[in-house]
């Protein structure tokens, strides 16, 4: 499926982070590919990830009338062909506030159960994870966020997912440079070219 349009769900507390520089490179990029952009910044959009019981999903209706800030929402998902979600790993998962986006608006009786139209859709994850790839992976962490992801989105039925991960991005372990960002920057740029080139994937 060619990507058309995509919507970027990000989340960070300060526009000046890489997270926030990672997020426009990749909207640059879309845009000089021609693929219409919408971003959702879960941040400065003042969105209340705690769950109340108006959207508390009842596993007996799966019609049940949500908050109107989750069915509109989740419309602007429905509205896109491919949505990537843009993150930094914060113990070894999803920033609380983006975890908060996925239990509201990824509900039942949309985002999974009858009725679900997210099925036919690409799904990317971009990481920024802290530590080096070494360290991620000896301990196991890349596993577990990859199985995480992996079974959430086959319980939503969703097929075309991937998961990046850019590594090393406090320079903890390492001694970094400006080149290393850049490279950083390269490869979120790439994971956008490869929506509608796949053979570009490594």
């Amino acid at each position: 499926m060619k990507t058309e349009s995509l919507y970027i769900v990000w989340a960070h507390p300060r526009l000046d982070s890489l997270t926030a520089s990672v997020v426009k490179e990749m909207h640059d990029q879309a845009i000089i590919q021609g693929i219409n952009v919408t971003m959702f910044d879960l941040y400065r959009s003042d969105f209340d990830p705690v769950l109340a019981v108006e959207d508390e999903p009842d596993w007996s209706n799966p019609r049940k009338e949500y908050s109107p800030e989750v069915h509109q929402l989740y419309a602007e998902l429905e509205a896109n062909d491919t949505i990537m979600m843009v993150f930094p790993v914060w113990w070894f998962s999803f920033p609380a506030i983006m975890k908060g986006y996925l239990d509201r608006v990824w509900n039942h009786g949309l985002a999974y159960g009858a009725g679900s139209s997210l099925k036919g859709k690409k799904f990317r994850y971009v990481a920024l994870v802290g530590s080096t790839q070494n360290i991620y992976v000896k301990y196991g962490w890349e596993k577990n966020i990859t199985d995480y992801i992996t079974g959430m989105m086959s319980y939503l039925e969703v097929e075309d997912i991937k998961i990046d991960f850019l590594y090393n991005t406090l320079g903890l372990e390492d001694d970094v440079s400006e080149k290393h960002y850049q490279q950083l920057f390269s490869q979120a740029r790439g994971i956008v070219e490869e929506l509608n080139n796949p053979s570009l994937t490594k």
